[in-house]
């Protein structure tokens, strides 16, 4: 049986999720092929990627990812690449704003009749996002795919305030043709809903984690001595949803109460310089650690370490929002209580006071009071941890979660 993947770019490494999707679709005997609008990364020799032979898989419609330059850059280098075919008719008729708006002005479907020269057949397509969902049901309706076809929607493609406007009015086509649409969450099966997609069209199909790469390791000091340091670490992209400045907020309130917290950041993007700056500002460098972005290797020894994680999502100014974090899924695997907010999807994932704590949005100080409850040894660690295994292993036990979706499109 075929399975074509219909992606943004590939690979995308900050998109494991979709990588272990097709790699376990793979071990499970399907014939995975790979469209991608752009090319990512080369893969290293030896990766996830490279063992599986991926690459040769896949099927570029770009050979330059959008997210590697401007957008009028990116624009630019698809205008050379189109320019020499628009003497073609189906090319000037992907070309068409009116019949399919942003994809068609993104040049990405006259990109696909230029680059694919005979239809791929498969028996199911799955599209990861919202976009590409959007993507697909055109290139089927231009006869470049064929086969039925299952949108993943994540978390901004129903959430971002430009995203939703500027698919107004493709989303309501996507859910007429489309065969599935497979939020990841109950959050986004209500919000289809609320958009006008058939409830019958809509399954919920969550991401998960592999058991095996985080074995359960449950925390075995305890925090109820006045003077140990609790220890905490994130592992986030530095973007405003994660949150991720409001944890920084809260070591320091913690900090000016006399509370020994320590911070370890893992991760990079657009907020770093201005978290190094609010690190510095608080002289709070003995506190707060920003590591960067670190392999799977070095998140798992400092997860090892931690006695929390914390994921203070919040629900950024432009819309956009979580689905449900694969990071606190692996926390919990690993035995490491989480601390998180009552954000998107997350409560599904987390009961608080259970398998784990809920805080309100940006609220510094609701953070800092329960890292302070949790190093005086209010709660049972332990008990926490082993609620927070048993949530993953029952419902975002990855395994499982590619036995299903095998099953769905058998």
């Amino acid at each position: 049986m075929t399975v074509l993947f219909v992606l943004p770019e590939f690979p995308k490494y900050s998109e494991t999720f979709v990588i272990d999707q097709i790699v376990g679709l793979l071990e499970r005997g399907f014939d995975v092929r790979i469209l991608a609008v752009s090319r990512g990364p080369e893969p290293t020799p030896g990766d996830v990627v490279a063992r599986h032979g991926l690459m040769d898989r896949a099927t570029f419609i770009f050979e330059r990812a959008a997210s590697s330059a401007s957008g009028w850059k990116v624009l630019m280098d698809r205008l050379k690449q189109v320019g020499p075919a628009l003497g073609q008719s189906r090319v000037r008729r992907a070309l068409s704003v009116q019949r399919y708006g942003h994809v068609a002005r993104s040049l990405t479907l006259a990109g696909a009749v230029r680059k694919i020269k005979h239809p791929i057949k498969a028996d199911a397509i799955i599209a990861h996002f919202g976009p590409t969902g959007v993507l697909a049901i055109h290139l089927r309706s231009l006869g470049l795919i064929e086969g039925p076809i299952y949108t993943v929607f994540h978390g901004y493609d129903l959430s971002q305030h430009s995203v939703l406007a500027r698919h107004v009015n493709d989303y309501p086509k996507l859910f007429a043709s489309g065969e599935r649409m497979l939020p990841i969450s109950q959050r986004w099966q209500h919000k289809l809903e609320a958009l006008g997609c058939a409830p019958e069209k809509i399954q919920v199909h969550r991401m998960g984690v592999d058991l095996d790469s985080f074995p359960f390791l449950p925390r075995t000091r305890t925090s109820s001595s006045p003077e140990r340091t609790l220890r905490v670490v994130t592992v986030a992209r530095l973007v405003e949803k994660k949150g991720v400045r409001y944890l920084c907020e809260a070591v320091a309130l913690a900090a000016a109460h006399g509370v020994p917290v320590d911070l370890e950041i893992i991760g990079d993007g657009p907020l770093q310089a201005e978290l190094e700056s609010f690190v510095a500002s608080r002289d709070l460098a003995g506190r707060i650690q920003l590591s960067g972005r670190r392999d799977k290797a070095y998140v798992q020894a400092a997860l090892r370490a931690a006695d929390v994680f914390a994921l203070p999502s919040v629900t950024a100014a432009d819309g956009d929002q979580e689905g449900i974090p694969v990071s606190l899924m692996e926390a919990m695997a690993a035995g490491v209580p989480c601390l998180s907010t009552l954000h998107s999807g997350i409560p599904e994932l987390i009961e608080d006071g259970r398998s784990g704590w809920l805080v309100p949005e940006r609220d510094a100080e609701a953070l800092a009071q329960k890292l302070a409850a949790i190093q005086r040894g209010t709660y049972d660690l332990l008990h926490v941890a082993r609620c927070a295994r048993e949530t993953v292993e029952a419902r975002f036990n990855q395994r499982q979660l590619h036995d299903q979706l095998a099953a769905q499109l058998a």
